[in-house]
């Protein structure tokens, strides 16, 4: 067994010795074979040049917008009974999976019941801030008064909400009977025959742009998307777009920049009724290159190095007129799955549509000692899935409970402008 053993590392010093003077006689070579070998190794797994295939987007997958849509027909399986007959000075299309029925349900009980959380609560929301901020204009009123009713704290706006979904199996006779049973029951379903998974959401935005455009843009004012797991303050929001400005509290001062923070400037007031898209934008922002991200993006559906400026998908409104501009921009616009990117990134920029950014639009969800300030003096937070978006319902409308205001020269400590 000793002997055996010797044996073997004799041979194997052998090779060794063979292989050293190789490279030795061949030192260039040698080098450029290990590099070659190297390389080969580390091609497939390399993500720093995003070769890496995307589920549902491989490379032959067809990625014009009219392999998924029929321009010519209404290729929806639901849609609401009388769909935008009535005016509505917002509408809001929340997209949702069809799964999510009870995230639709609690939307319907919290923030969506219009009913109850109507322009009439912005003073229960900041009247201790009177004279911080700038109450709506009487030209606005005048101008929307089709879509209002009622006056001063009373005021109420007419709100349109609709959830767009997909199917997620084909086959589910059980969930596609309890979506038309949803559909019947509150008529605010809109479903279309796609497959409704994350790397489609692109397809479900267009969508939704589609069914506006025909049929929303003589009745509705502004339009408004959304994620179902995005809180939205439909208060605030009236009182922007009827011009207003949202006073700033302890907690939202650290959203604002030197040139947005002051908002009794009458600059800080809407007062356009066209060309106007609002959100949280991302500027210079470059592709993921990690396959396992879930915002990979491959090379092969974006080539460049960085995205052109984009809203934030949990949230953005916009102007009427924009929509069909959007849709129509998309149909010659080679689709990218990240929806916020290719529909207010790509094709606002084919369009020709300047992207706002107002600070008001948050990504994310506040941490527990900035949590129910934040709720009141913002226009959206992201990430407020099930349980959340109920404690966001019961920190908002706890009025009782009154936001203090920013600390003084609050100001000098903000970053002077916004990036985008």
């Amino acid at each position: 067994m000793h002997i055996k053993f010797l044996e073997v590392l004799r041979r194997l010093s052998r090779i060794v010795a063979r292989i050293w003077l190789f490279i030795r006689r061949y030192k260039a070579i040698s080098i450029l074979a290990l590099f070659l070998v190297y390389r080969i190794y580390h091609f497939k797994s390399d993500p720093s040049k995003r070769t890496a295939s995307l589920s549902g987007w491989g490379r032959e997958t067809p990625r014009s917008i009219a392999a998924y849509l029929d321009l010519t027909q209404n290729t929806a399986l639901i849609v609401p009974r009388d769909f935008c007959r009535s005016k509505a000075l917002l509408t809001i299309v929340v997209c949702s999976f069809v799964h999510h029925f009870e995230r639709r349900r609690v939307i319907r009980m919290l923030w969506g019941n219009s009913t109850d959380f109507n322009y009439s609560a912005f003073v229960k929301l900041h009247g201790n801030l009177k004279g911080r901020y700038l109450d709506v204009l009487p030209e606005r009123l005048k101008l929307y008064t089709e879509y209002l009713s009622g006056e001063g704290d009373s005021l109420k706006a007419s709100i349109r909400i609709v959830f767009i979904l997909g199917r997620r199996n084909l086959a589910s006779l059980l969930e596609n009977e309890a979506v038309a049973s949803e559909a019947e029951k509150y008529n605010d379903i809109i479903q279309e025959n796609f497959m409704d998974t994350y790397n489609n959401l692109t397809i479900k935005a267009v969508m939704a742009l589609k069914h506006i455009s025909q049929s929303c843009v003589n009745t509705t004012a502004f339009y408004f998307k959304c994620d179902d797991d995005t809180f939205v303050n439909v208060p605030n929001i009236l009182h922007f777009l009827l011009g207003g400005t949202i006073p700033v509290n302890a907690a939202t001062a650290r959203f604002h920049f030197g040139n947005t923070y002051d908002v009794t400037s009458l600059r800080k007031r809407l007062t356009a009724r066209r060309e106007m898209m609002y959100g949280l934008a991302y500027c210079n922002v470059s592709p993921i290159k990690n396959k396992l991200n879930k915002w990979y993006m491959p090379s092969y559906m974006f080539r460049g190095g960085v995205y052109p400026k984009y809203l934030c998908g949990s949230g953005y409104l916009l102007s009427i007129d924009v929509v069909p501009r959007l849709y129509k921009a998309s149909l010659g616009t080679r689709i990218v799955h990240l929806e916020d990117l290719f529909v207010t990134g790509l094709c606002a920029e084919k369009a020709g549509i300047k992207r706002a950014s107002h600070p008001l639009f948050r990504s994310d969800y506040p941490i527990d000692a900035d949590e129910q300030c934040t709720i009141k003096g913002t226009f959206t937070v992201h990430r407020a899935r099930d349980d959340i978006m109920l404690e966001a319902w019961y920190q908002v409308t706890n009025f009782s409970s009154k936001c203090p205001p920013p600390e003084k020269n609050f100001h000098l400590k903000l970053p002077k402008m916004q990036r985008c």
